[in-house]
């Protein structure tokens, strides 16, 4: 049972966003969806937000003609800044499919060519995507720590709190050491700040992660034992 799991749609197509709701509600039990129609604005909410998975339409982040060279750049950065927080499923032109292929084959991001039954292959997506997020949420985390389970339930955690900020260290580091080794020309590719900077986040995530985790579970180890045993019958 997937419940309390925010989902973020990015789109500028009122219609698609408002199908996307209906289905996710109607699909998923006790989810929460959230829309904007630009990445702009996604990046103003997303701390708030710490949505589970994000989904965007490439239309969002793309204002030039389908044909412009630079288009499926701007898409593989927005994406790149994006699985930061979360995974991302994107529906995009075909054209654009090989710019996100690293970010995909690193497990950070799926792709849909845009068509005209990509929404619900979309959607699928999005909820496989949840059904591979933590059963225990951050908030529920001090709690479930003290309960029997306690080994099994920290281990689950502790794998996919760190392997997302991991992934997503390691996979832009390989983009960007391959611009490099391709431009070979001693200075920083196009996008290259921007990748340095995801970068920076997610270590940033990474540290503040650990550091959470590691206070949950040496608060659990200084319970005292004696609250943890049942009373004796007088």
């Amino acid at each position: 049972m997937m419940q309390n799991h925010t989902i973020l749609l990015v789109s500028d197509d009122a219609a698609l966003c408002a199908t996307a709701r209906q289905e996710l509600e109607a699909r998923v039990e006790g989810v929460r969806v959230a829309a904007v129609s630009t990445v702009e604005a996604a990046h103003g909410i997303i701390g708030d937000a710490a949505p589970a998975v994000i989904l965007l339409d490439e239309t969002s982040e793309v204002a030039e003609p389908l044909e412009h060279p630079e288009q499926g750049a701007r898409l593989e950065s927005a994406v790149s800044t994006l699985v930061a927080y979360a995974p991302v499923v994107v529906i995009g032109q075909a054209s654009h499919q090989g710019d996100l292929a690293p970010l995909v084959t690193a497990g950070l991001a799926d792709f849909v060519v845009r068509s005209a039954g990509c929404l619900p292959v979309a959607l699928g997506l999005v909820e496989q995507r949840l059904r591979q997020a933590p059963k225990l949420l951050r908030t529920e985390l001090p709690t479930a720590l003290l309960e029997k389970s306690t080994a099994d339930a920290f281990g689950e955690v502790l794998r996919h709190e760190l392997n997302n900020p991991l992934t997503g260290i390691l996979g832009n580091a390989e983009l960007l050491l391959a611009e490099v080794r391709r431009k070979n020309d001693g200075q920083l590719p196009n996008g290259g700040q921007q990748r340095l900077e995801t970068i920076a986040a997610l270590a940033v995530r990474l540290r503040e992660t650990v550091h959470r985790l590691s206070q949950d579970w040496e608060s659990r180890n200084r319970m005292p034992q004696s609250s943890a045993q049942p009373r004796t019958a007088h």
